[in-house]
């Protein structure tokens, strides 16, 4: 049941995102995707296409259906680290700077020594010391090595990444490299976000990778970024329909390319902080708009992931923690959401990542995961003999059981319980340095992953010089 949008509002927000396809269109920046449009009977004008209604419903038909119902209990996930960004907060000189591969083998060591993560991303994004010749592959070949986890990829080929500059031919090695690796041809060996350009189009860029991915057969998530005031209309309300308009339209695209192929949706849009016009993230503007955003995709039987833990600051401070925490953890209460797909260590908008910062997020995951645990009701068949024991005994100590203590309380391993009198004790008290020790720790228990000889030879092609195998 929504909470924050009601019926009408949602059948009205879909309706005038129908009339933004209908009256004003999409602008897909390829000739290849106006032809298929054109194909199929749609209007066109240079890279503007309309969709009518007819062609939206045939396409929401064709489009796997999600069951919401299915859901149970409340969690927040660990998605991957840092989302995607590519500057790192040194611990060093506390300023932020250019990720390194070094980052990059750092990032999957803690991603892949923690039992929180269930995808891997490269999240340090284009990492200086990358000599590979396809800057994008290497990036997905080091994830290979390094890492378990399922791919959900969170970047795309770029012109800048991609070998000779060919996007297209780019996402597509790569999505055969990962099939190839692990001999898996039939079904989706990776995910990956696909993010349309604000406003109201897709992009040349986003279109290749689009199509490697619909011809690969993998999974798509669709996820808009639009700024308020910027890139998309100047209200919260305003943006959302902008963004279901843009989102139903790439369905569209996929369906008519491969009917049936299954797509997700994802919200990234925010407010614009007009006093510096940068993009703000840890914000209610931002719930809000994600939450409206999902509850119009559950009305539309649409699978929309929810993601949070995300902040605005450029330090590991106060206002961090309070930026993961409402976001990681609000959407839970404010809406019927499931699931909050969290990002540890997000720092600055998707600019900065901090390894401190994801230790103490992962923290903040657990400790509302425990929350969000059905109450234990158990009553001990002794309970009352038990109280006339501790009422003679003045205390609970001597006829306690640890055992039934486990099993309701949590004791945080990086949040301070000391109390004042361990004032002193900085092992204690201290959660910045309880997480560099955390950090340390993992680093030095991280062993990579087997590898056979044949997925060696293969990765070998694609990585950069610092990662290569010793044969």
């Amino acid at each position: 049941m929504s909470k924050i949008l009601d019926q009408n509002t949602i059948e009205n927000a879909y309706q005038h995102a129908v009339d933004i396809l209908e009256q004003v269109g999409i602008a897909f920046e390829t000739e290849e995707a106006v032809a298929l449009f054109k194909k199929h009977g749609a209007k066109t004008e240079g890279a503007i296409v309309t969709i009518s209604r007819q062609m939206l419903e045939q396409a929401l038909a064709s489009l796997p259906k999600f069951s919401y119902d299915e859901l149970t209990g409340r969690r927040l996930a660990a998605a991957s680290p840092f989302s995607n960004t590519s500057l790192i907060l040194d611990e060093k000189t506390d300023r932020f700077r250019r990720g390194t591969i070094d980052d990059v083998i750092k990032m999957y060591q803690l991603t892949e020594t923690s039992d929180l993560y269930e995808s891997a991303n490269p999240g340090v994004v284009d990492p200086i010391g990358n000599d590979a010749e396809d800057a994008y592959i290497s990036q997905l070949a080091m994830q290979l090595k390094y890492s378990d986890k399922w791919m959900g990829i969170g970047i795309r080929a770029t012109a800048t990444s991609a070998k000779d500059g060919n996007v297209y031919q780019s996402a597509k090695a790569g999505i055969r490299m990962v099939k190839e690796f692990y001999d898996q041809w039939d079904e989706p060996v990776m995910g990956q976000g696909i993010c349309p350009m604000a406003p109201l189009a897709y992009d040349r860029e986003s279109l290749e990778n689009l199509n490697a991915l619909v011809e690969e057969k993998q999974a798509i998530t669709i996820f808009p970024c639009s700024l308020t005031f910027m890139s998309g209309p100047e209200t919260l309300m305003g943006i959302v329909i902008h963004d279901i308009a843009l989102s139903l339209a790439g369905i569209v695209y996929i369906q008519l390319l491969s009917p049936g192929q299954d797509v997700a949706l994802s919200e990234f849009s925010t407010m614009t902080d007009l006093r510096t016009l940068q993009p703000a993230y840890g914000t209610p503007e931002y719930l809000k708009i994600q939450l409206m955003f999902y509850e119009i995709s559950r009305y539309l039987n649409i699978n929309c992931a929810v993601c949070g833990c995300f902040s605005d600051t450029i330090k590991t401070d106060y206002q961090a923690g309070v930026e993961s925490l409402l976001t990681g953890l609000m959407p839970l209460f404010l809406a019927d959401v499931h699931e909050v797909w969290c990002s540890p260590g997000h720092m600055a908008a998707f600019s900065g990542g901090d390894f401190i910062k994801l230790i103490l997020d992962e923290e903040m995951i657990r400790t509302a995961n425990h929350l969000l645990q059905d109450v234990n009701t158990t009553i001990e068949p002794n309970f009352l003999d038990e109280m006339k024991r501790a009422h003679k005994e003045k205390s609970f100590l001597s006829i306690g059981s640890t055992e039934r203590y486990k099993r309701d309380h949590v004791l945080p391993k990086i949040f301070s319980k000391c109390g004042i009198a361990n004032e002193t004790n900085e092992e204690q008290y201290n959660i910045l340095l309880k997480a560099k020790k955390e950090i340390a720790e993992r680093q030095a228990s991280y062993a990579e992953p087997y590898r056979s000889e044949a997925q060696k030879k293969l990765l070998q092609q694609y990585l950069p010089s610092q990662c290569k195998y010793e044969f």
